[in-house]
């Protein structure tokens, strides 16, 4: 039972006849709230909130909801399937997801995880691009009725950007988060760029809701664990996150010269903040890196000519000459 309802009838108000109860409708969000609930059940196996002591049940679980408490999931649950579960049960109603999104991401999880590819009847989906550049991914909910009129009520459209256009939406100052995570989500099965942003909301943002029902710790593991994969395949970006990961201990066991490695990498790929990282470790020693002026100041030097502005900085303060 979704909270807004749960907690309404509560043992207070029932002791306490003066109350005029707040009348909740049973709409369609909480309808959501219950199917997330069925999902982490058919993830799980086992009925929610089973470790309670059945004689006090009831009040335990309003205790437990009241205080905004997620049911804990399995190590080996897919985190897809662990969003799904989170999105649909978030405390508040609006917050929670549609149908259409989680017909969207079930769609998404099984082409990620079926061995073999369902048939589907390419007259079902089309997908044309609008005049801002990203497709409209129509999702079928209801196909029994062939008439054209229940068709068209049947279809409900998703905008979800490009790759190179969620990026930007991301970087633009008053971009929209929302959109540019639910497009990195969609297409982090197929690209290894939107994989690595994946990571990077896991890690960084505070703006999205489902997000922000994950334990820190949790998310933070998550973030590195996609850095390191991401990191492994080749992704610049990802490999400086990592490397600093691993050099400040965040999410895994710090170890500077693991740190290093990934650094270099993304270095070689022309990556200035990784030049300047390495730079900076060498010139200064320190962390298990013995100091190496000479090759501190040419990764410096390179992270300079890359304009990277604190590399300039270092290389003025310490008469380091980068124009040469």
């Amino acid at each position: 039972m979704a909270p807004e309802k749960l907690l309404l009838d509560n043992d207070d108000d029932r002791n306490n006849h003066n109350v005029k109860k707040k009348k909740v409708p049973y709409d369609s969000k909480c309808e959501i709230y219950s199917v997330g609930t069925l999902l982490w059940e058919i993830a799980e196996l086992k009925k929610p909130h089973s470790d309670l002591n059945k004689a006090d049940m009831l009040v335990s679980i309003r205790k437990r909801v009241s205080e905004r408490y997620s049911l804990p999931f399995s190590n080996d649950v897919p985190i897809e399937w662990r969003f799904i579960v989170a999105r649909a049960m978030e405390y508040e109603p609006s917050w929670r997801l549609n149908i259409s999104d989680i017909c969207r991401d079930f769609y998404n999880l099984s082409k990620k995880y079926q061995q073999k590819s369902l048939s589907y009847d390419s007259s079902m989906f089309n997908f044309e691009f609008n005049e801002s550049g990203c497709f409209d991914e129509p999702i079928i909910i209801d196909d029994d009725d062939d008439s054209p009129s229940n068709q068209n009520q049947n279809i409900i459209t998703i905008t979800i950007l490009s790759v190179d256009d969620a990026i930007r939406e991301h970087k633009s100052k008053n971009g929209n988060k929302r959109l540019a995570w639910e497009s990195f989500k969609h297409h982090s099965s197929t690209s290894l760029e939107a994989k690595y942003w994946l990571g990077y909301y896991y890690f960084h943002d505070k703006e999205i809701p489902e997000l922000l029902q994950i334990d820190k710790r949790i998310r933070i593991k998550t973030a590195v664990e996609i850095f390191k994969e991401t990191a492994d395949k080749g992704n610049p970006s990802a490999q400086l996150r990592y490397g600093i990961c691993l050099w400040q201990g965040d999410g895994v066991n710090a170890n500077s010269f693991e740190a290093l490695k990934y650094l270099k990498k993304a270095a070689g790929s022309g990556n200035s903040a990784a030049m300047f990282i390495i730079g900076k470790a060498y010139w200064n020693g320190g962390n298990g890196v013995v100091k190496d002026r000479n090759q501190g100041a040419e990764y410096l030097k390179r992270a300079a000519l890359n304009n990277h502005p604190k590399a300039k900085e270092m290389c003025i303060e310490n008469n380091i000459n980068y124009n040469i």
